[in-house]
C-alpha cells in the first residue's frame, strides 16, 4: 500500500479488508452539508487497532499523544486520521479525561463525545451513508448550534469553540446550550493561555463577523474569564471596538489587522497586560501599538504629521497600506496615506553635502512636508 498513491477509496477498502471501517467526520462533513468545500478532511477509523494500521500504512506520521492520531496524504492532500474513541471526565480541565480507544467503539460512540450536533455527523467513505444520530443535518439547515450531550462542558474550552462557531458559521445558539456554556466559567479561567489564544486566532482568521465571538462570551458571562481586558471596557467603548472589528473584517482577513482594530480603544497598559497573560503574536502587538500611535498623531492631520506617520509606518510591522485599510474601514476621517507615500517616493532627496547627522533628518522632513502641502491644501478645499 505504501508504494502507491493513497486515495480515499483505496484507503477505505484497505481498512475494510482488515476488519475496519473509514468515515469522514467533523467540520469537513458539516461544511459539505452546507455546500461549502472543506478546507481540511478528517477521518475516523473504527474496528481496527493502531498496530495493524501502522503495518498497513507505514508512511503515516503518528502525532497523537493521548490517543491515536495519524497524518497521511490522501488524494494529494494532508489529512488527519484518528481512531474512534470515548472520553470520560475524571478531573478538571482539558487533561482531566480518561480516554478509551479500541476496535469495539462504534462511530456513534465517537460522535457522542463531540461538542455540537453540527460536528457530530459522519460519512461512510465507501458507501457515502450519512451517520447522524444527533440530528446535526437538521440543525445545519436551521442554522442552530446545539450541544451534542450534557458532556459538552467536560472540556471548558468548548464554550469558546461554541462562540467561535457562532461567529464563523453565523448560526444561532440553542438556549440550553448557552446555559451549558455558562457553566464552564470556573474551569475556563484555569485553562492554559495557549488554548484560549488558539480559539481567538481561529476566529480572527476565519470569521466574517468576528465580533460575534465576544458578544456570545458576554451572553454566557465568560468574557471576564478569558479576555478581561475587553471585559473591562466601558459599554460604549466595547460597542465601538466591536463595530470597528467587524468593519475591518469586511475589508481584510488579516488577523493582525483585525486584532489591531479591536485594540484601538484600549490603552497600551491594558494591551501589554493582555500580552503578559497570553503572549500574543508579536506582529499583532506591534501593529496594535503602532496603529494607536498613528491614530493619535493624526487626530488633527497636517503635512508634517502625515510625513511623520509615513516614516513611522515604513519602519514598523504595520505598513502604510495596512494602516489605510484600518483607518478607511472604521471611517476615522483620516486621509489615506498611500497617495502621500506615492508622492514622496517621487521626491528627489539629494542631501546638501554640508548637512550632517540630525540636520539631514530635519532637512528631509521639511522637504517632504513641503512636497505634500500643496496636495493637502487642495484636499482640504475639495472637502469643503
Amino acid at each position: 500500500m505504501s508504494s502507491n498513491v493513497v486515495t480515499e477509496r483505496t484507503f477505505a477498502e484497505t481498512i475494510l479488508a482488515n476488519g475496519g471501517r473509514l468515515y469522514r467526520v467533523g467540520g469537513c462533513v458539516r461544511d459539505t452539508v452546507r455546500g461549502i468545500a472543506p478546507k481540511d478532511i478528517d477521518f475516523c477509523v473504527v474496528g481496527m487497532v493502531k498496530k495493524n494500521f501502522k503495518v498497513l500504512f507505514p508512511e503515516a506520521d503518528e502525532c497523537g499523544k493521548s490517543f491515536p492520531v495519524f497524518r497521511l496524504v490522501i488524494d494529494g492532500r494532508p489529512c488527519e486520521v484518528a481512531f474512534a474513541r470515548t472520553e470520560r471526565k475524571v478531573g478538571s480541565g482539558y487533561k482531566g479525561f480518561k480516554i478509551a480507544s479500541n476496535p469495539k467503539i462504534t462511530i456513534e460512540e465517537d460522535l457522542f463525545r463531540r461538542d455540537t450536533t453540527v460536528n457530530s455527523i459522519a460519512v461512510d467513505s465507501l458507501t457515502g451513508e450519512m451517520i447522524d444520530p444527533f440530528h446535526g443535518i437538521q440543525d445545519i439547515k436551521n442554522k442552530i448550534l446545539r450541544a451534542t450531550s450534557q458532556h459538552f462542558v467536560d472540556d471548558p474550552i468548548r464554550a469558546l469553540r461554541l462562540a467561535g462557531q457562532a461567529a464563523r458559521l453565523d448560526f444561532a445558539i440553542d438556549d440550553e446550550t448557552l446555559i451549558l456554556a455558562s457553566g464552564a466559567a470556573d474551569e475556563l479561567g484555569g485553562e492554559p493561555a495557549e488554548r484560549v489564544l488558539t480559539e481567538l486566532t481561529k476566529v480572527l482568521n476565519d470569521a466574517p463577523a468576528p465580533a460575534r465571538f465576544f458578544k456570545v462570551l458576554v451572553q454566557s458571562n465568560l468574557l471576564p474569564r478569558v479576555f478581561e481586558e475587553i471585559a473591562d471596557l466601558p459599554a460604549d467603548q466595547f460597542a465601538i471596538a466591536m463595530d470597528r472589528l467587524d468593519s475591518v473584517a469586511k475589508a481584510t482577513s488579516s488577523p493582525k489587522l483585525r486584532f489591531a482594530s479591536l485594540s484601538l480603544v484600549m490603552d497600551h497598559q491594558s494591551l501589554y497586560h493582555w500580552n503578559s497573560r497570553m503572549t500574543l503574536p508579536g506582529d499583532w502587538l506591534t501593529a496594535s501599538v503602532t496603529a494607536s500611535k498613528i491614530m493619535t498623531l493624526l487626530e488633527v492631520p497636517e503635512p508634517e504629521k502625515i510625513v511623520a506617520a509615513i516614516d513611522t509606518l515604513r519602519r514598523g510591522s504595520l505598513t502604510v497600506e495596512e494602516f489605510d485599510i484600518i483607518s478607511q474601514a472604521i471611517k476615522l476621517h483620516i486621509p489615506a496615506l498611500g497617495p502621500f507615500k506615492a508622492l514622496l517616493n517621487l521626491v528627489q532627496d539629494v542631501v546638501p553635502a554640508e548637512l550632517k547627522g540630525k540636520d539631514i533628518g530635519e532637512w528631509l522632513r521639511q522637504k517632504h512636508s513641503k512636497a505634500i502641502t500643496g496636495v493637502w491644501e487642495k484636499m482640504r478645499l475639495d472637502n469643503g
